[in-house]
Order: C-alpha cells, then structure tokens, then sequence
C-alpha cells in the first residue's frame, strides 16, 4: 500500500500554516461530529491507552467546554489536536490549512535535552547549549508542555514528540500564540550568565537556510568544513549509503528513510553489503536515528542481512469497521483498493472477536528469512526519538534477535501500533486535515515485560549532553566506535 507522494509531501512539510476563517457553531460542530465519528466508527485503536469512560469525559468536556470558546479554524484546530493527543497515536496526524503567504517566526534554532530547550547554533549573539529559560515570560518548561499535543507518538513516548518539537518550535510557536514581530528571550549561558535580550522575527526561509548549523547534525564530530555539503549527504540523504572506518574495520550504513522505491532501496542495499563482504568487514553500525518509516517491505529486506533467524513482524491485524466511516469526507490513499475491496480481500473471512476482525495472516511472512549474502560479523544499531514506523519494525527485528540497539526510544511502539490502510478526511468547514489508519498491528515481542505505551527501548541508553551539544559530538556514535576500539 503506497501513500501518494505528493501526499506524503504535505504530511511531514513542517512549514503548512492555517487559516483562521470564521467559523460558527453549527459549522464547528458539524467538524467535531464528523471526527468524531471516525474515530468512534472507524478507528482501531481508540480505547488502547485512553478507556471508553475517559473518552466520553472527553467528548463531553469538548462538546460543553471547548466549543463554546472556539471561534475560527486555529482556535478549533488547536482544541482538536489537544484531544486526538489522547490517542496516543504517531500515525494519526492533524494537519494545519494552508495560508497563502507564511508569517516570520521565532528565529533561535534549538534542541531538547532532558525535557529543556537549548540553543543548538550561535546565532544572534548568543552562544551554543545556552538553556531557553523564558520567552516573552512564559518558562521554556511550558513552552514544551504547551507543544507536546502538536505532535503525535505512539504509547506515551515524548522521544519523538521532542524530536519533532524541536525541528518546527518557530511554527510551532506561532500556532500558539500568532505572529510576532519580535520575542524578548531570557536565556541562561553555558557559563550560567542569565541574560535577556529581544530578538525580531525571520522568515521560515532564513531560519530553514540555518538549520544545516545545527551542532546536533554533528559536522564538527565528523570534521566537515562545509555543513551544508555535510548535511546534504548525511541528515537530508533518503537512499541507504555505508562509509568506512578504515581504522576499526568497521561500516555504518545510514538508513534515514526505509520511505525510497522498493526496487532502487533494495537495489542500493544489495550493493552495499556486497560491498562490505569484499572488504570483510568485521563490525557494522547501523544507524536509523533520523528513519521516520516507510514501506515495511524495505524495513524487512534491509534486517535480511543482518538476521540470524527467520524473523516477524506481527502477531496479529485487525480492523473494526467493514465500511469507511464519513466516506463523503475522505481520500483515498492506498492504490488498488476502496476501503470495502481491500476489507473484503484481507478481513472479509478473519476472526471476529467482539466488534473487529482479526487476521493472523502476513502476506511478508516468506520474506523474512536470512539474506544468504548477509554480513555474518557484529552488528550495533543506533535508534532515535525519530526512529518510526517501519523504522521501529527495524528496531524491534533486531531487539527480538539480540542485535544491540544504542541511544534512545523510538518514537514508536513496542507492541502495537497503527499505519495499514492510511485516509486523509477534510472537515469540510475548517479545512482541517487529518490522516488516520484503520489497521492496527499486534507487533511480535520476544520480550513481553516492557511497559506498555513504551517505544523500542535501547538496551545500552546513550543521552546526548549538554557538552556533547556544545562540543557538537555525536556520543553515541562515539560510543559504539570506543567499544569497537576496546574489543
């Protein structure tokens, strides 16, 4: 099933703003009911982290509370992602309209470290790993836990939550609180200097053109010169590519995106390991820190060349509507199929159980199997708060196989999670957009006392620091390549 492009373009653009038309209370209600109704109707996952009691407090406190106060599309864009929040789903994304022109933004470029901003280039005067402590008197702290409902995560992970945060914290900003021509910033330095000082607006444009100055993209650790060619060819690459560590005699093959043609990815894939094999390898990092997800069919190919075993991907998949839900106000995503054909073909004759059907069917099942031209030597694997989807599924391969994973949880979860048969529904008064997925996957875990609602976890947690932010290193790469050494 493939999300359109252009589609997919729309989803993870971090710059969409919205407009604020005027709506009225029938019209705003007309857009409440109708998601409503989805997420009731249609969507198979509603009651996994959020009871039924909780969700009829829920609906009963937006219809009695929150409408009332809502005005124009922001005000019911905003209330709408603070409840779909309660799904705790990665997947089901709210998407802003789009205005014609974009606003100027707060400028200052920053990253989450434990659960505080800091500055992440040295921009405005103001040095590197300096910690946001207010801005225009609202603590940095707030800040965060204000922003947290713009963005999505399976279970109650707030790594991918911090991860996104922090990429679009200018737009953000602006959905909270509307544009500004300048923002007085109260920063704390790395030499604790308490200092505050005003800063104007940019353009997304000239805050975009900076972001290859992050020192979290980490040219400084790896000693590039231009971190525009740097960024380029590591952070913005989507196609899998492997670089030497002559010394170590060690590959790291980057997979940012398994979301690449699944003929050029496997393509590109087979000729990288051929080319780690001649060279005989001993040590392979992999590294899926920035892999947000992508055809799952890519996700398996590429764990082939690492699995010691035959491997899976789930227990189970269910749905719990056998007809689409406000059908009037959808748009179909996967190629091939209507929601009925693709149920009828897949669900049609599964278990029932209660109000779903369940298939224990994966038509991947014989795919996942040992490359036989697969790398026999160690393997580490680096994950992030970014790592999702199918990035996880990768994750979880390789934690079901003992393959050691490093860094932080993933963004997404441990045992289940949503993405099969992917529809866009336009509330068709305040053009509201939203992508919700009416398949949920039971993943398959060797390990079943992980807490629920967590993501893949690493088994060795590697955090970046202060000083790592500041000194621009990448620690856990570093610490892989240290262990490496020590071996």
């Amino acid at each position: 099933m493939k999300i359109k492009a252009l589609i997919f373009l729309i989803i993870f653009c971090p710059f969409l703003v919205f407009s604020q038309a005027v709506l009225t209370k029938e019209q705003i209600i007309e857009d409440y009911t109708i998601l409503k109704n989805v997420l009731t109707k249609g969507y198979p996952r509603l009651y996994e982290y959020t009871s039924q009691s909780e969700w009829d407090s829920l609906f009963s406190n937006f219809e009695n509370t929150k409408i009332p106060n809502i005005e124009n599309s922001s005000d019911l864009y905003k209330s709408i992602t603070e409840l779909t929040d309660y799904v705790r789903d990665g997947h089901l994304i709210v998407m802003r309209p789009q205005l014609d022109s974009v606003p100027k933004l707060f400028p200052l470029i920053l990253k989450i470290v434990d659960e505080k901003f800091y500055t992440d280039t040295e921009d405005f005067g103001i040095p590197i790993g300096s910690e946001i402590l207010s801005i225009d008197n609202i603590k940095g702290t707030e800040l965060r836990q204000m922003f947290l409902k713009y963005a999505p995560s399976d279970g109650f992970n707030t790594s991918k939550k911090d991860r996104q945060i922090e990429r679009e914290f200018g737009i953000l900003h602006f959905y909270e609180f509307g544009a500004k021509d300048a923002y007085q910033v109260t920063y704390k330095t790395p030499s604790n200097e308490v200092l505050t000082k005003n800063i104007n607006s940019q353009s997304f444009e000239s805050i975009g053109g900076r972001f290859v100055n992050r020192n979290s993209y980490f040219s400084i650790y790896h000693k590039a010169a231009n971190k525009l060619e740097f960024a380029k060819n590591t952070i913005g690459k989507k196609v899998p590519f492997v670089y030497f560590i002559d010394s170590l005699n060690t590959a790291v093959l980057k997979m940012n995106s398994f979301q690449v043609d699944v003929e050029k990815f496997q393509s590109e894939l087979k000729n990288i390991f051929k080319n780690i094999n001649r060279k005989k390898v001993e040590n392979l990092i992999i590294d899926i820190r920035q892999n947000d997800g992508g055809y799952p069919l890519n996700s398996i190919a590429a764990f082939s060349y690492i699995a010691h075993q035959p491997f899976k991907q789930q227990k189970s998949s269910s749905v719990i509507t056998s007809s689409l839900p406000e059908v009037n106000y959808s748009q179909n995503l996967v190629n091939g199929y209507t929601f009925e054909t693709f149920f009828q073909k897949y669900y049609q004759n599964a278990l029932r159980k209660e109000n779903e059907w369940v298939s224990m069917i994966d038509e991947n099942q014989q795919l996942m199997i040992p490359n036989k031209k697969g790398f026999k030597g160690k393997t580490y694997v680096l994950i992030g708060g970014k790592t999702f989807s199918a990035g996880s599924s990768f994750a979880l391969f390789c934690k079901n196989q003992g393959i050691t994973l490093i860094g932080e949880e993933t963004g997404g979860g441990y045992y289940t999670q949503t993405g099969g048969y992917p529809i866009i529904y336009t509330l068709p008064n305040s053009k509201i957009k939203v992508l919700i997925s009416f398949v949920k996957i039971s993943r398959y875990t060797q390990d079943t006392t992980i807490k629920k609602g967590s993501g893949i976890l690493p088994d060795i947690e590697i955090p970046l620091t202060i000083k790592d932010l500041i000194d621009g290193k990448d620690s856990q790469l570093d610490y892989v390549t240290k262990q490496i050494n020590k071996e």
